[in-house]
């Protein structure tokens, strides 16, 4: 496969794949494996009009994995944030 930019919007990584590779581990393991198992099965596809169709599921695949990385990225930004600031409420002196 010949290297190209990562599907995540923003991101300037190149990818081999459908995602480069600090974007691949945030996925489902069951979504990585279905992503990597369609694209594999696309190519390997003779028929012009049912590679297209393959494709086009693909790109909507591909933009529902997108949608759950940055819902994680999200929850996980939020998380950290919630706690920083407890910690700085359970230490008013960490902050004067």
């Amino acid at each position: 496969m010949t290297p190209h930019r990562c599907a995540m919007p923003e991101c300037p990584n190149e990818a081999t794949g459908i995602f480069c590779p600090d974007h691949y581990v945030k996925l489902q393991p069951t979504q990585a494996k279905w992503l990597v198992r369609w694209q594999i099965k696309m190519m390997r596809c003779d028929d012009a009009d049912t590679k297209q169709h393959m494709r086009e599921q693909l790109h909507g695949y591909t933009q529902e994995a997108i949608r759950a990385i940055q819902s994680a990225e999200a929850i996980s930004q939020a998380a950290t944030a919630s706690a920083r600031r407890s910690a700085a409420g359970a230490n008013p002196q960490a902050h004067p």
